[in-house]
């Protein structure tokens, strides 16, 4: 893969210091070198052997569920693109790009927080980085924005993931703040349909969307009248998107902006087939919406289980279930659902959980969480429940299925 000039730069990307760690980007880019996005506390020890790919651009880890990270190579021109695709979307819902003021709380080592910075850059529009503390102060959050607003008089845009929007939408101030922005495209999980419900009877601008590391970003996107009308999708492909599924419900994905080579192991490969198909790692299904094909995803892959006979998604049984911990004010930090063997089911659902102290008690916790879901049918509900002080997520914000599978083989539930 021609091209010696272009060398490799390392970027750790600390929450406190986006500013410095994006400015240190873009004078790589200027010196066209490759630039690793490197988590906060990255563990990936990794020296690229071969030459590097021709131009310029980010390397960014992607997935991670399972079978570990690989390494995703995204040039310049695709973040370009992605950005471009992105600021037609917002002017055929009647915003213009460069006058959106992008608030952006999410990590710069993900796609997700890295695009919003790029597409300020591409569209010469605002960009303020806010911060994990602010997301936690709604009230700070809140005035933040009314000060931009008066200051600006343009509509503020951003991105959130479910579980912010789960946290805010609970508070006055932090509602306040949802009701005050333009657009909110939410990714990377599915919104349960409760929290949506909410966000509609609450008026909130939502715009359910799906994206994925190897096509930076966002491939679907459902506009907030749509969502606000009572669609669960999450929209229709962007222009310089195409999509398939098959009869197994197989995501497959053509874009010009797909990743142009990933680091696997020890080596560079290709991630679509001969004819420009890449096949993502989630299932899906087409709804109609007015006439038109949209999206809808159902799950990841790798993690629906077959439970007595039907297909099970633990994403969406964990969400359902940090709905009701919201709801309740449950003390618990991490709640993780998974598949395990179950000679009778084929396959049943444990909950992992970390609670948010230690001198809690922990069998009236998980007796009321059974007591909240047992109208819910038999292979929706957990079988254990184990208490799990070391439960997190990967450097991706991954869970890695494997790891807590074989945790669950060395430890007894509480129940």
């Amino acid at each position: 893969m021609g091209g010696s000039m272009n060398k490799l730069a390392f970027v750790k990307c600390l929450p406190q210091k986006k500013l410095e760690c994006s400015k240190k980007i873009l004078k790589n880019f200027e010196k066209h070198n490759w630039v690793y996005l490197e988590p906060p506390k990255d563990q990936t020890q990794f020296s690229i052997s071969s030459t590097l790919p021709p131009g310029a651009g980010i390397i960014i880890s992607s997935g991670g569920s399972m079978g570990g990270a690989n390494l995703c190579f995204q040039s310049v021109d695709n973040l370009t693109n992605s950005a471009l695709a992105t600021g037609k979307w917002l002017e055929s819902h009647g915003l213009n790009p460069k006058e959106c003021v992008i608030l952006n709380s999410l990590p710069l080592h993900h796609v997700s927080g890295f695009m919003p910075w790029w597409r300020h850059h591409i569209w010469g529009a605002q960009h303020h980085w806010i911060s994990h503390a602010m997301m936690h102060s709604p009230i700070k959050l809140h005035e933040f924005s009314e000060v931009l607003t008066h200051k600006y008089r343009r509509p503020l845009i951003t991105s959130l993931v479910p579980t912010q929007l789960l946290s805010l939408i609970d508070n006055d101030y932090g509602l306040k703040w949802l009701q005050s922005l333009a657009i909110i495209w939410v990714g990377g999980a599915a919104i349960p349909i409760g929290l949506a419900d909410q966000a509609r009877r609450k008026s909130i601008n939502l715009a359910p969307c799906y994206g994925t590391t190897e096509t930076v970003a966002m491939v679907t996107c459902l506009s907030p009248k749509d969502f606000l009308k009572g669609s669960n999708s999450v929209g229709y492909p962007l222009e310089d998107i195409d999509i398939e599924i098959n009869n197994r419900n197989l995501l497959r994905i053509k874009t010009s902006r797909i990743a142009i080579a990933k680091w696997q192991g020890s080596k560079f490969e290709s991630i679509t087939n001969s004819n420009g198909w890449w096949e993502a790692g989630d299932l899906a299904t087409y709804v109609t919406l007015n006439n038109k094909k949209a999206l809808q995803i159902l799950g990841r892959r790798d993690s629906a289980i077959n439970s007595g006979g039907e297909t099970i998604f633990p994403e969406d049984i964990e969400m359902q279930l940090m709905t009701l911990i919201s709801r309740e004010q449950i003390p618990i930090k991490h709640l993780f659902i998974l598949g395990v063997s179950d000679q009778k089911w084929g396959q049943r659902l444990v909950a992992l959980i970390r609670f948010k102290n230690i001198k809690i008690n922990r069998y009236q916790i998980v007796s009321l969480l059974i007591e909240l879901i047992k109208e819910w049918q038999p292979s929706k509900k957990p079988l254990h429940w184990y208490d799990c002080p070391k439960l997190a997520r990967n450097i991706n914000e991954k869970w890695e299925v494997s790891k807590w599978q074989n945790w669950v083989g060395l430890n007894t539930p509480i129940n």
